[in-house]
């Protein structure tokens, strides 16, 4: 197992899975939110950072789906890299 105490590093591949999953399930929530509820306005912004398509067309959960899984990737990989680096000078 790895002394995780010591070496006080992220892995990149746990931290881009795990947020790729958070930003899918927000994206599902919030867009069966404005398909049950299409007059409250509260999160057609988020779903609109994934895709132009209307929140009711395939074409939107698809590329809200994927879209959430790249960004996701892309973040964690970022988050991890940056803090790898600041804790391998001890910050």
């Amino acid at each position: 197992m790895t002394d995780i105490v010591n070496r006080r590093t992220l892995s990149m591949l746990g931290l881009a899975m795990a947020a790729s999953a958070a930003l899918i399930v927000l994206f599902v929530l919030c867009a069966l939110v404005g398909v049950l509820f299409p007059s409250l306005q509260v999160t057609h912004a988020w779903v609109g950072l994934f895709t132009l398509a209307p929140v009711t067309s395939p074409q939107a959960w698809l590329e809200g789906i994927f879209f959430s899984l790249v960004f996701g990737i892309i973040a964690g990989a970022i988050v991890a890299a940056v803090h790898n680096a600041v804790a391998a000078r001890g910050l």
